[in-house]
């Protein structure tokens, strides 16, 4: 029986490895010491350099995949800020109450969407986060004036709301005040017309 043969050990390259000890060679390197650095056969640094030029495409296709996915998330995240603006008008034409949680959910709703709607994207290249820095900075760029920051007035809850409406009322009843007489309400304060004291 013969002797037993060992299988030959491969050294998997990185392409980032092949374009340091191109780059060497090319800066005037001698090969025998990028040999001896990589602890390489000659052969094989001998066949990286005569594919080099097929190395460099690599780098320059990563990097214009790169470019093209910042582009892609840049469009996108204008895209969602368009909608969105459009969207809380229409909330402000209805006389809706718009605070900054509603405005970060349906800005993830609508970044959804459009990724379901962009062809090749992925979870890694299409990213969006409605952090409050975003709605801060979403807030001063597109000039909206009526959505309420967390803690505002109008976050009030709908219990709240009801009670006071009814101990409003109550107010009302036992002061004598009209209803024509009033003219605005919030939390802070009541707001009426005094009726003339002559007749």
């Amino acid at each position: 029986m013969g002797p037993k043969k060992h299988g030959v050990s491969r050294t998997v390259l990185t392409i980032n490895t092949k374009r340091e000890m191109i780059a060497k060679v090319e800066s005037g390197q001698k090969m025998a010491d990028v040999v001896r650095q990589y602890g390489l056969n000659k052969s094989t640094v001998c066949t990286i350099l005569a594919k080099k030029d097929i190395t460099k495409k690599t780098q320059a296709a990563e990097g214009v995949t790169k470019i093209t996915s910042a582009k892609q998330r840049s469009a996108i995240h204008d895209k969602i800020e368009r909608l969105l603006l459009v969207w809380i008008n229409e909330r402000e034409m209805k006389r809706d109450v718009t605070s900054m949680s509603i405005v970060q959910e349906k800005a993830i709703e609508i970044f959804e969407k459009l990724k379901e709607q962009t062809p090749g994207s992925s979870s890694e290249e299409l990213e969006f986060k409605a952090t409050t820095g975003w709605f801060t900075k979403f807030k001063r760029k597109s000039g909206i004036k009526h959505v309420l920051m967390h803690g505002e007035s109008a976050s009030a809850d709908k219990e709240a709301a009801e009670e006071y409406c009814l101990k409003f009322q109550e107010f009302i009843e036992t002061e004598g005040y009209r209803p024509q007489q009033i003219f605005n309400c919030d939390e802070t304060g009541l707001f009426w017309k005094r009726m003339p004291n002559r007749t």
